[in-house]
């Protein structure tokens, strides 16, 4: 019998996982979360400026996950981040493109701010929850209760709201179960 569509996305991710690890961490993959957080748009950052966004990065170093940021811009020179936790993908002018699809691969939750559906069933497709704005198209906020839903949605995109959504997909990532009731429901025809 062969592996089903969720079976082969799981090996799939845990293999993207692995090597993503080794490249940018220099380290063995852990069962550490991988948060990629895809650039912020033009709408977030007229609610929630560049300082805040680093604001909300640096809350993210008191959780057990690893962070790559994928944006147009750089950190400043001014900006702190320890090497190992946060990890920059600059795609100004195109640059890093071809990577991107490597990170998703290997992420279990992303950080979207592109409210695209196009964009957004990509990321799902290739197994990664969704943490949002509950505005997006295609995602349900996760109830563990009714074990229903498919992301982790915030109201109003200021830090703590992304924060507060971030910190629940992470300790639910720690209850395989639920965890992978939310990403075989991602897919389709498992």
């Amino acid at each position: 019998m062969g592996k089903s569509e969720y079976q082969k996305l799981k090996d799939l991710k845990k293999s993207a996982k692995k090597d993503l690890f080794e490249r940018c961490y220099k380290e063995a993959a852990k069962k550490t979360p991988l948060l990629v957080i895809m650039g912020p748009n033009k709408e977030f950052e007229d609610e929630m400026n560049y300082e805040k966004f680093m604001q909300l990065l640096e809350g993210l170093l008191v959780l057990n996950i690893k962070v790559i940021v994928i944006t147009d811009d750089e950190p400043g020179d001014t900006v702190k981040h320890p090497a190992g936790k946060i990890y920059w993908v600059n795609t100004k002018e195109g640059r890093n493109q071809k990577e991107i699809s490597n990170y998703l691969n290997a992420a279990d939750m992303v950080l979207a701010f592109d409210d695209e559906e196009e964009a957004i069933e990509d990321i799902m497709l290739r197994g990664c929850v969704i943490i949002g704005n509950e505005k997006l198209p295609l995602v349900e906020n996760y109830k563990p209760n009714e074990e229903t839903g498919n992301a982790f949605t915030f109201k109003s995109q200021n830090p703590w709201d992304i924060f507060r959504a971030i910190v629940r997909a992470t300790e639910t990532y720690m209850f395989p179960f639920d965890w992978q009731h939310i990403m075989r429901g991602l897919i389709k025809n498992d």
